[in-house]
């Protein structure tokens, strides 16, 4: 008996389904307004993904050439360093390098304090 009832119920599910209508045949017929809204939205979705897409092509594009750019300066500084008189005074003279920089180090706050 149970089987019937089973069987019964879901001839009615599915004749049912039949005559309700789809979400198409909603769109279509009753909803114009809101259809039209839905394809603009759509459209300015796809354009903004687009522009965006162009945007980070152009960034990472950029981002790349500005790290070797940085890279390339960081190599040419470090060897100007080496080579520099101030690195060897530095290293050669390590007391006296600390004390010139406390000493400017306070010349330039006491010049640049508020009062």
């Amino acid at each position: 008996m149970a089987t019937t009832n089973t069987a019964t119920s879901n001839s009615n599910r599915k004749s049912n389904s039949k005559d309700q209508p789809t979400h198409a045949q909603y769109s279509d017929e009753e909803h114009p307004v809101s259809d039209k809204v839905a394809d603009t939205l759509h459209h300015t979705v796809d354009g903004l993904h687009s522009s965006a897409a162009h945007a980070e092509e152009v960034l990472r594009a950029k981002s790349g050439e500005s790290a070797t750019a940085i890279k390339a300066q960081s190599r040419l500084l470090q060897q100007k360093w080496n080579k520099s008189g101030a690195k060897k005074y530095a290293t050669e003279n390590p007391v006296k390098t600390a004390g010139f920089a406390f000493t400017a180090g306070m010349l330039l706050t006491l010049f640049l304090r508020k009062k």
